[in-house]
Parts: C-alpha cells; structure tokens; sequence
C-alpha cells in the first residue's frame, strides 16, 4: 500500500462509549507482571504505556480475577477482587488513557482451568468435568455459588469503573468459566443452565444484564468468545453464532472473537505452522449475525488484518504477540514503514511457555518486552569501536542494537551472507516467518550504519589490527556428525538439505526427532515429496520444543504421513540405510535412498578461545556459548549492546 492510500486500519470507529483513533486493538494477555496479590506493580503499567504510546487505538487489559476464592487461574495475575485494587488499576488506566487510547479490562474466572495446588481451591465447573490438562477434578457449581460468582462479577465492573477504565470485557473464551458452561464439551448440567444453547449461555447473559444494569449506559461492555474450540463434542460456530446474538441482545458493546480451551491451545495460540488469519472465518461468521462491533484476533500480519477490515470480516482486529514484539507497530504504519516493523515469529518461547512455568512475560525478538524501564536504548555515554566476529542472529542482533546506541560497529562474517543458521531455519514454506525475521535483521542491520565485512574470517590478528574497544566473538553452532558412517554419499546434513546443496532420493531417514529434526522432516515430506521416516533415540520426537509449537508439529507430521520411530539407537550410518539399536538391545537395519543428520548443534567453542587474548572488552553471545534458540540470541545480544 502506498502512502497516498488509506490504511482501513488507521480509520476511527466508535464502540460503545468509546471513540477509538484507529481499529488496532492490543488483545488481553497475561504477562504475570502483577504482584502475588494480584495489584499493579510498576513494570505493568511501563509495558502497557509502550504500547499505548505505540499508538495502538485499544487495549483491554489482561485476565483480572474477580473473586478471593477460585477465579484465579495462574500465580502473579492481575486481579480486582477487592477495593485494595483500585489505587493501582487507576494508574494503570490513567497511563493507557493519556495516550488517547481506549482502556478497558478483562475480568475473568479460571472455572475448571485452575490449578489448586497454585490458588490453593479446588476448581469450580459447571459440571464435574475435569480439563485434561491441568487434570484436576473441579465440583459442580450449586444455583447459590453461580449467583455468588455472577454477583462478584458485577462487583469487579464496578470498581473497574471506579478505577476510570472505559469498560469491562468478560471473559467468555479458552475454556475460562463463562466458556465452559456454553460448551456442551464442560456442561452436562439438567437444570436452567444446561442443554439448549440459550440455556448454556445463560449464565453469561444473566451477569451481562446484571452488569449492564450496575454500571449503566455509559460504560462499555464487552466479551470474548470462542468461535469455536476445536475439540469433539465442544463448541462449534454453528452454536456461537446464536450465542453471539442472545449475548448482543442482553447489552454487550462488541464481540471478540476467539477460539479454543487449554487442551487445543496451539489452535488459539497459533505457533508459525500454521496460516495467518487462522481464525478469522469465526469473526466474519459472528459479524454476518450481530450488529455491534466485531473483534477478529489469530496470528494476524497488518497485511491480513487490513484486507479482514477491507473485506468486512471484522469491525476491529488484535494484533496479540506482534504487539508484544514490536509495541510501534501502529505507528509504522501510520508512518508508512512497514518494514521496520519487527516480525512476531510466534516461536512462543518468551510470551507463553513462560505462562505455564509462572515466568514473567517475554519475547524471543524484543527482550524489552516485560522488562521496559530495565531495557532501554539509552545513547551510549562513550562512543566505541566495537567487532563482531559472526554474523548470525546474534552478532546482527548486537550489532543493530550497539550502533543505534551510537558506537561504531563492524560485524566480520566469513561467509557470504548474513544470517547464520536462519538461512536454512527459514527455507521451509510454514518458516516465512524466520524469514520475514532474517529480512528484517539484515534491512536494519543496514539501516543502522553498521559496517559487514563479508567472505572474512576472522582471526585475532585481523580483529587486533582494527584496534576495537569492544569484541564480541558471536560463531555460532554447527551440526553434529559424530555418528559412523556420515561422511558417505549418501548422507546430509539438515543445513545441506534445507540449502539445496544435496539431492535426496525418495526414500528419506531423517536421525533426530528435535526441532530441527521435525522440521526438517517435514520439509522433505511436503515440499519434495518424499517418503519419510524419522528416527529417535528418545521416547518421543520434539523434545524440548516449546510445548505449543510441538502439539501443532506433531498434529502436521502426522497429516503428512512422516512415520515416527523412537527409542532408536542409530549406531551407524550404511550405503543402504542405517543400522539401529531398539529399546531392548536389538539390532536392525532400516533402508532408505538418503540419510539426513539432525543430531543436534554444538557450539564452536574453539574458535571462542582464539579471541580471548585480545587486547579489548570481550564478550561471547548466541550458540557459541551453548546451541539454543533464537531466545537466547536476542537475549545475550541485548544484554552486551545496552552494557558497554
């Protein structure tokens, strides 16, 4: 789009009560950034304010438990369960609202999803359906308690309300509460709230009235729903649908459109597997149904959302982990600087794997994220020469972040190309984007001033005689080939397959169930065709892959026909196959065209000790250190840049 057009995206729209500068909404996601009591603490409120000063035109506010019992769902959540709250939930809006951004906030109960052995409650359902995730059996609600949550519901709005928020969102999605008494899947009750559709909502329909008769006309009320939840005999959109119309009848301002529970979170919380805008046929199917405003959120690019806008799928659509990867994403483009903006890989490694651990939040691409007063681009007090020896993610990382402090960078990069071992991490087609990630690196990169000297391998001559203050040595990893028999023709590495440098036959083993392995994997399935056979010597494949990101990897191998071995031992590698070991010791041979390694990564940490006689401050960041994730690069890259 050129800059003479008009971004639908940046148009003004009116919810409820609420005139919004654009149609960019910041979704609620939990950052576990609140105090164990569940106030506000002054990292909350920084991370919000970057992305209301980002330009965002609405930000509902994480999960607010609403009640000292069961509603809490995790440990460090934000809550507004008693009047304590208000103080700080009032800053919170205030530095929102000062952005001329709308502030409104999520209130929520855990329902069957909380885990009493962190809240110290046994979880509460409409029925005596355990999740099979947190694999705790809850107890059936009584007539009396359901009143008493609704009630505390109500209570919540009301000091959201006093706290000067905009309007309250209810949590009506992701298995949460509300959503498992609309779900046929947790609710098998016989009595008013269980059956028919209408019946099943009507717990969220009576809290809406309720509300809506507390806090008046002059507030706004939303709630997020899943459009559909993605497991047997659960919510479908055929049934969201009527839903979404009752809900709009009893007074709600606009529907979110969501998806899914804990147990088919890779289908809310999209790992890179799978399309853009996987949700977004939910929100045009609610839109086509209701007349207040629609919400649409699920893995969405500015090029996505702005045809959603265009296409009349949506009224509004949430940018969830981009905003958390790049909080100025609205203003790039208002700026028309699309390529600026940082690429959310949704590797889910820093926003939600940290959630199931208790971890505050993160990001693998902008490590700021959570901790914003700590982060910060502060011009550098001295300038320096610095040299980075590699020039992977972590070397191009250091490099852009270190000029843009303003030292005078130089990365040396023996190879003819940036990027290290994103290169073959973004060739896959379900990878564009890692790739969309190296593009970005290697534009600002550029950007920024930095001076790439490529095809140069460095040695600590050549680094001494460019007489820097700052060395950081970033080499990198390589694949292992430690096993017998791989250096035969007909053995690759996953590097050598994913760059093309080695033609396969049609029978293909791939040794290494990792992420690497799995990926690679797939590749030689869907993208050339072959007959694959992965084999593992662990008792399952993905190990140590973000667990998200693995259930979605494994569904899509499956759907491929990639056949599964584990518990294999391969000892060496022939001319017509491997020869393996099995869980009880024995021996095999199992034939295959070509063998592609994917044993894992070691770190050069050889050429590390070259460089440590230097005359100069000396660091060592990214895989050279350990072989890990992209995390770790951008982490350690930071960590050095903002120091010296």
């Amino acid at each position: 789009m050129s800059c003479l057009e008009r971004w639908k995206l940046l148009e003004p729209i009116k919810v409820g009560t609420m005139h919004l500068k654009n149609r960019i909404v910041m979704p609620p996601m939990c950052t576990r950034l609140a105090r164990p009591d569940g106030s506000v603490t002054g990292n909350l409120i920084k991370y919000y304010e970057e992305r209301a000063k980002g330009g965002v035109g609405l930000i509902v506010v994480e999960y607010s438990f609403i009640d000292q019992k069961e509603s809490r769902a995790a440990i460090c959540q934000l809550g507004i369960q008693n009047d304590h709250m208000i103080p700080g939930l009032n800053e919170l809006a205030e530095a929102i609202k000062s952005y001329g951004v709308g502030a409104v906030l999520q209130i929520a109960h855990g329902g069957r999803q909380t885990t009493p052995e962190i809240m110290g409650y046994q979880p509460v359902a409409p029925s005596a359906i355990p999740c099979k995730v947190t694999r705790v059996q809850p107890r059936e609600l009584t007539i009396s308690e359901i009143e008493n949550i609704q009630e505390s519901f109500v209570n919540a709005a009301q000091r959201a309300k006093r706290a000067g928020f905009d309007g309250v969102e209810l949590h009506g999605s992701h298995g949460y509460l509300i959503c498992s008494f609309l779900s046929p899947y947790s609710n098998k009750r016989t009595d008013k709230y269980g059956g028919s559709i209408e019946n099943r909502a009507r717990f969220a329909v009576e809290i809406i009235e309720r509300i809506r008769e507390s806090v008046g006309k002059k507030f706004t009320l939303g709630i997020r729903i899943s459009g559909d939840e993605f497991v047997p005999d659960g919510l479908k959109l055929a049934e969201t649908t009527i839903a979404a119309k009752i809900f709009e009848s009893a007074g709600v301002d606009y529907i979110h459109v969501s998806a899914g529970n804990y147990e088919s979170v890779h289908h809310f919380v999209n790992p890179m597997y799978y399309p853009k805008g996987y949700l977004l046929h939910l929100a045009e199917a609610i839109k086509k149904v209701v007349s207040v405003p629609v919400i649409a959120v699920g893995s969405l690019d500015v090029y996505t959302a702005e045809n959603a806008l265009k296409e009349e799928k949506a009224d509004l659509v949430a940018f969830g982990r981009a905003l958390i990867a790049d909080p100025e994403l609205p203003k790039k483009i208002a700026e028309n600087r699309i390529e600026d903006i940082v690429p959310c890989i949704r590797g889910n490694e820093g926003c939600l794997s940290r959630f199931f651990t208790g971890q505050t939040i993160r990001c693998e691409v902008n490590p700021r994220a959570g901790r914003e007063r700590e982060f910060s681009l502060k011009p550098a007090e001295k300038k320096k020469k610095v040299v980075i020896v590699g020039g992977g993610p972590a070397g191009m990382e250091a490099a852009r972040v270190a000029a843009l402090r303003g030292h005078e960078v130089v990365i040396l990069e023996k190879e003819d190309t940036l990027g290290g071992h994103l290169l073959e991490a973004s060739v896959p087609k379900f990878k564009r984007d890692v790739k969309r990630l190296l593009d970005w690196l290697t534009l600002q990169v550029k950007k920024s001033g930095v001076t790439v000297k490529l095809n140069t391998e460095a040695t600590p001559e050549l680094v001494s005689k460019l007489n820097p203050d700052v060395v950081i040595v970033a080499v990198g990893s390589e694949f292992s080939t430690d096993i017998k028999g791989s250096n035969r023709p007909n053995v690759a590495t996953a590097r050598d397959v994913l760059l093309g440098k080695k033609t396969l036959g049609e029978k293909v083993i791939v040794v290494g169930g990792g992420l690497v392995g799995c990926e690679t994997a797939l590749y030689i399935s869907e993208e050339l065709g072959k007959k694959v056979i992965i084999l593992e010597m662990l008792e399952n494949v993905s190990y140590g892959v973000e667990p998200i990101n693995a259930a979605a990897l494994i569904e899509r191998m499956r759907a491929a026909g990639i056949e599964i071995k584990t518990g294999c031992f391969v000892r060496e590698i022939t001319e017509k196959g491997v020869i393996c070991e099995d869980r009880s010791w024995k021996i095999h041979e199992i034939q295959a065209d070509s063998v592609v390694l994917a044993t894992g990564l070691k770190a050069r940490k050889e050429t590390v000790e070259k460089f440590k006689g230097i005359n100069a401050e000396l660091y060592v960041i990214g895989d050279c250190v350990e072989a890990r994730r992209i995390y770790n690069a951008f982490e350690e890259a930071w960590r050095v840049a903002i120091s010296i």
